[in-house]
Order: C-alpha cells, then structure tokens, then sequence
C-alpha cells in the first residue's frame, strides 16, 4: 500500500525515458485513516502542542471540471493529455490553487465541514508533498493569486496576454527577467515579516492579501534548485489564522472562509509522472451525493488509465455531516457500489 507520509526533497524535472516503477493504489480504509489524522493532527493550543512532525491538515483542491483531473491543469509548457493550454487573460501559468482543511477552519457554525461552492468532487495531495514541495506560499485567506508575480505569491500583475509584464508571462519589470523570489515585486507580495509591504491580514476584507512563502517561492526552473525549509511558515500561517478567525466578515463565518495552498505544476505534474499514486492518494466526493461520486470515480479513472494504474487510487467519502468537535471520522472508505461503511 502507499501512504501520505513519504516525500523526496530531490528534484526531477528533466525528461526521462521508461516508465518508473509505480506504487498501487492505496488501501482505502488505510488511506482514509490517514487523512482523519491529519485533518485532526493541528492544534494552536501552547499548553497541548502537536506533534511538530505531523501533518497540518489535508490539503485538496474542489476542481472546476470535475470529471477529468487534466482539465484543471494550466500549464502552457506542459504537454496535456486532454490539449494544451495558454493565456487566458493574463493570469498566472502553471500555478495551481489549492486549500488546506483541518479541524479548525472551512467548517460551519455547526462543526461540520463547509460545503463550498457547491463543488462536491475533490482531489487529495499528498500533505508531505505539500508541505516540504510542491508548495510556492500560502495564503491565510483567499489570496486572488491568478493575477500576482511570482506564480501566484507577489505583488499584483497586469492582466493583458500581450503584455511581458502579465502574470501570465511573469516577467518582472524591475528585471525584464522571470521574476525570482529576489525581486522586489515578488518581494512585495509577501507579508511584513518575510519582507513584504503588508501585515498579516486579520480578515478577507482587512486589506492587502500577502502571502507567506512556502518550499517552492524561489523555484524558476533552475538548475540544483533545492526547496526551501519553509514547514513552519505554514504553521504561523494557520495559527494566525485560527485565532483571527472568530465572528463574520464580509456577511460569511470567517471559519467558513477559504484560505490558499499555491502549488507550482512544474514541479508536480513530473512527479505524478513519476508516482502519481503517492502524489494523489486520493479522490474524494460529498457523501449521499451520488452524482459527486460518479464524477469522483470518471476522474480517477480517467487518472489511473492515463498513467496504467491497474490498482486504482481509492475514492473516499468525505462525511460533511460528522461533527469536528467530537473527531468524527470526515475521511470514510465506503465501497463503490454502494455507502455501506468499512469501519476503520
């Protein structure tokens, strides 16, 4: 079976030749009891610390075509199984946004888990992957990263797929060159104390969405890039985060609100390549809502024949209805043919 806990700092981005030897489809139970830990694992509690080792929670994305995993990959230089991609008005290339749900946010005034967006099909990335990887920053709200330098972390770029200076193109002005996490209009973007302009936002609304740099911010695809030690950016992330996030704001519970998870393609579309399994542990659907679990299956195998997975990657039920405050299992491995429960 493969885990969620495995990661590789080294970097492969070149092409290579054969197909490598992949790891099979998780155990479904077995992945479901991974992702409940660590949706469960964070904790900003000082007299009750987490384990500094564990994961911070699971970070997936709510796909916009929620029937093929491909659709949802912009990437000008990547070669797309279902057709390649280009500017679509001035927007950022190669970035992929993501949010991270734990215990503590994207939750109702009822502890349960937020249905957002009414988008019911979701990929699962690998929380090491993420957090050590393939992540370029993290956002403690919405970060509007489409249109910012730096694939999605800087300052705000302009929106014009002929202009050099798009986010599209992201070539910083202040260099004419692909801007690096050095420049400054990259250097903007970040929050106060990373050296950027602005202070942690304490809502959506308070201000300017700065962001804090995650493994990935500086990668340009040079060569010997090494990702950064950056792990615990995200943790003062989401501590800020859930002690600024009591009331409402903007008509919304702010545990209701989205934060940012901004993954680089780049780095991990070659990695899925390589073992797309333990990249994507899982696919997953709102449980009792059959036609999210037929579009979670159509996108999984879909994924699994594109990279001749004969021992497919699970489809998880995600229990919006189990109470977080009592650590009700969210991950749930049911068969596919039916929501009986496997009881884990």
């Amino acid at each position: 079976t493969t885990t969620t806990t495995t990661t590789t700092t080294t970097m492969t981005t070149t092409t290579t030749t054969g197909t490598p030897k992949r790891s099979p489809g998780g155990d479904p139970a077995e992945i479901a009891k991974l992702l409940n830990d660590a949706y469960y694992g964070f904790s900003n509690d000082t007299k009750d610390p987490m384990d500094p080792k564990a994961p911070m929670g699971v970070t997936m994305n709510l796909p916009s075509d929620q029937t093929s995993f491909f659709k949802n990959i912009f990437c000008a230089e990547y070669n797309n199984p279902k057709g390649k991609t280009g500017c679509s008005q001035g927007r950022c290339d190669c970035r992929f946004s993501a949010a991270l749900y734990n215990h503590l946010m994207l939750i109702t005034e009822g502890f349960t888990l937020m249905d957002i967006l009414k988008r019911r099909t979701a990929i699962v990335f690998n929380q090491t992957l993420v957090e050590n990887y393939l992540s370029r920053c993290f956002y403690i709200w919405d970060g509007a990263s489409n249109n910012k330098y730096n694939v999605g972390c800087g300052n705000g770029a302009g929106g014009d797929c002929s202009s050099r200076n798009s986010a599209f193109h992201n070539i910083c002005p202040s260099t004419n060159k692909t801007c690096t996490a050095q420049d400054q209009e990259s250097k903007d973007g970040l929050c106060q104390q990373f050296g950027g302009l602005h202070p942690m936002p304490v809502a959506h609304s308070a201000g300017y969405q700065c962001s804090f740099p995650g493994p990935a911010i500086d990668y340009h695809e040079q060569q010997g890039w090494q990702p950064t030690d950056s792990r615990e950016h995200l943790r003062e992330m989401l501590t800020f985060r859930t002690k600024n996030q009591q009331g409402n704001d903007e008509g919304t519970l702010k545990t209701k609100m989205w934060n940012e998870v901004v993954l680089d393609v780049r780095l991990l579309m070659p990695r899925i390549w390589e073992d797309p399994a333990l990249v994507i542990p899982a696919f997953v659907y709102w449980k009792d809502d059959p036609i999210a679990k037929a579009n979670a299956k159509t996108m999984r195998d879909d994924f699994c024949a594109e990279y001749g997975l004969d021992q497919k990657i699970p489809v998880l039920a995600l229990d919006w209805k189990a109470t977080t405050l009592k650590k009700e299992p969210i991950y749930l491995a049911l068969p596919e043919d039916n929501e009986q429960e496997v009881v884990i």
